[in-house]
C-alpha cells in the first residue's frame, strides 16, 4: 500500500505517525486531501469568579452535550488540518462530523472536565451516590422508589463551532491549537425552566510542548478554557446562587415556597417609615443612628443581616437567610434579642418581611429613585456572625444589571458571608439596595449584587406612610 501511494505521489497519510494513521478514518480524512489550516479567532482568557465558600450555591453538573454540524452535501465541514512529519509539514484535512466529534471531544471527557473546573473554583457539584456491596432481590426497586427527586441544577452545552490544527508527534504525542465556541443553558428542575443562557469561547495552543494522548487532547483543553470563561460570567454565578433549600426541596416544601412567591402576598401593607430628617448630609454623623436599625438575623441554618424599615417593628432581610422558618431571632447592636415573625416572602426576588415588637429605634430612610452610576455607596452588615455586626464598608455603584429578568445593583463595595439582607446606603444614609450575593475573583475587585429597595417593596406590596420620593 505504501508503495502504491509513493507511485501515485500521494504519500500524506502514510507518512503521518502511526497513531495519526489509525485516527485518519475517525477524523474523516481523505488520502488525497490537501490540508487547509484553520485560523484561530482571538479569545480573551478571563479570570473565573471564585464561588465564596459560604455562598448558598446549588450543586450543578453537565447533564447534556450536543454538537452542531454543518448540513452540507457530505454532512460535515473542514475544520482544520492534521499534520505529521518531523516539522509537521505533511497535511490532510480534518472534517467535523459524528465520528470525529467523539474522537476529539468525547462526551464523558466533557462531563468530567466540566465537573473538575467547577470544583477547582469553589462551585458545589453533586456527590456520587454510594453503591451497595450486594444487591438483594427487590432491593433495587425499593431504592429507586426511595430516591429523592433530583434538585441539582442541570447544565447543557451545545458545541457550536470547533476549529483545530493538529500535529502527531511519535506514537501518542500531539502539538497544535484549537478553538471552540459553546452555547450554555442551566435548567432548574423544580421550576421546570431554564434560568441561564449564555455563550463562551476558548482557544488553546501548544506549539512547543507535546501533549500525550491516544486521541488529540488539544480540543479538550480549549473546552476547558471556554468553561473557565463561562465561570467568569457573573450571571452564571448568580444563577447558581439562587435561593434554595435542598432539605426543604426534598420534602416538597420548596414547591410551596415557589407557589407562595409567584402569587401576590396580599393586599398592600402600610409601613410606618419615618421621613428622614434634613439635618447633616454627612453619613458619618448619622452612622450611630443608622447602625442602631441594623440587626443580626439568627436561625438554625446560620446568621444573616436585616434592617428596620418601620417604627413598629417591620424589618427586611433575604429569603435565603431565613429559609423556610416561620419565626426567627434578631439581635440588635445593643445585644438585645427579639423574636421575629416571618410575615411576607417573595422567594424569586429573595426578599422577606419580618415583624418584631417595637424596637425603639428609628427605621432606616429609604430612597425610591434609581441611583446614579459612580455614586459613593456604603454597606452595613453582620459578616461572619454577630461578633462583627454593623460592619461598614465603602465602594461605588458600578452598574444596574438584569439577571433572570430581575434588576440588580452592582457595586465593588466589600461584603462577606453573613452580610446578606443588609442595607446598601447612599452618601446621605438612605437605603437604595439590599445585599443579596457577593462574588470574588483572585486579582480582581469584588463583584457584589443588591436588590433595589423599590423593587423589594413592590414585590412584597408594601406602602410607606412617609415615603421620600427622592
Amino acid at each position: 500500500m505504501i508503495k502504491t501511494l509513493r507511485q501515485s505521489r500521494r504519500p500524506r497519510v502514510a507518512l503521518l505517525p502511526p497513531m495519526a494513521v489509525l485516527l485518519a478514518c475517525a477524523l474523516g480524512l481523505a488520502p488525497e486531501a490537501q490540508g487547509s489550516e484553520a485560523l484561530m479567532p482571538a479569545v480573551e482568557n478571563k479570570t473565573p469568579l471564585q464561588m465564596p465558600a459560604q455562598a448558598a450555591a446549588r450543586p450543578a453538573y453537565l447533564a447534556r452535550a450536543q454538537r452542531r454540524f454543518d448540513q452540507g452535501s457530505q454532512g460535515s465541514q473542514v475544520i482544520g488540518e492534521l499534520q505529521g512529519g518531523v516539522f509537521c509539514t505533511r497535511k490532510n484535512e480534518i472534517v467535523w462530523n459524528q465520528n470525529s466529534a467523539e474522537v476529539m471531544l468525547p462526551a464523558n471527557a466533557l462531563f468530567q472536565r466540566f465537573r473538575s473546573e467547577l470544583q477547582q473554583h469553589g462551585y458545589p457539584v453533586p456527590s456520587a451516590p454510594a453503591e451497595p456491596l450486594f444487591r438483594e432481590q427487590g432491593a433495587e426497586a425499593a431504592a429507586e422508589r426511595a430516591r429523592p427527586p433530583d434538585f441539582n441544577l442541570q447544565v447543557g452545552v451545545i458545541i457550536d463551532q470547533l476549529q483545530t490544527n493538529l500535529c502527531g508527534k511519535g506514537s501518542d504525542g500531539w502539538t497544535g491549537e484549537a478553538y471552540v465556541r459553546l452555547e450554555w443553558q442551566v435548567f432548574a428542575p423544580e421550576q421546570r425552566k431554564v434560568i441561564y443562557r449564555g455563550t463562551s469561547e476558548g482557544v488553546f495552543r501548544s506549539r512547543e510542548r507535546s501533549l500525550q494522548g491516544n486521541a488529540p487532547p488539544i480540543p479538550l483543553e480549549a473546552f476547558g478554557v471556554a468553561v473557565r470563561n463561562l465561570l467568569a460570567d457573573p450571571r452564571f454565578a448568580l444563577a447558581l446562587q439562587s435561593p434554595y433549600d435542598s432539605v426543604a426541596a426534598a420534602s416538597g416544601i420548596a414547591d410551596s415556597a415557589v407557589a407562595r412567591s409567584a402569587a401576590p402576598p396580599g393586599r398592600p401593607l402600610s409601613i410606618d417609615n419615618q421621613a428622614a430628617e434634613r439635618g447633616s448630609s454627612e453619613i458619618a454623623k448619622r452612622m450611630p443612628e443608622l447602625r442602631s436599625a441594623v440587626v443580626t438575623v439568627l436561625t438554625e441554618r446560620g446568621s444573616g443581616t436585616g434592617f428596620y424599615i418601620g417604627s413598629s417593628g417591620w424589618l427586611l432581610t433575604n429569603q435565603h437567610v431565613i429559609g423556610q422558618a416561620g419565626v426567627v431571632r434578631v439581635r440588635l447592636p445593643t445585644g438585645r434579642e427579639l423574636q421575629a415573625e416571618v410575615v411576607r416572602v417573595d422567594a424569586a426576588r429573595d426578599i422577606a418581611l419580618l415583624k418584631t415588637e417595637a424596637p425603639g429605634v428609628r427605621p432606616m430612610p429609604l430612597r425610591m429613585g434609581e441611583p446614579g452610576i459612580g455614586e459613593d455607596v456604603y454597606a452595613l452588615g453582620s459578616p461572619l456572625g454577630d461578633a462583627f455586626n454593623t460592619t461598614l464598608t465603602r465602594g461605588i455603584l458600578s452598574g444596574v444589571r438584569k439577571v433572570r429578568d430581575l434588576d440588580f445593583l452592582q457595586s465593588d463595595v466589600a461584603i462577606l458571608p453573613g452580610s446578606s439582607g443588609g442595607p446598601l446606603l447612599d452618601k446621605s444614609g438612605q437605603v437604595i439596595g439590599i445585599t443579596v450575593a457577593g462574588l470574588g475573583a483572585k486579582g480582581l475587585a469584588g463583584m457584589n449584587f443588591f436588590i433595589p429597595v423599590g423593587s423589594a417593596l413592590e414585590r412584597l406590596q408594601l406602602k410607606l406612610q412617609n415615603q421620600d420620593q427622592r
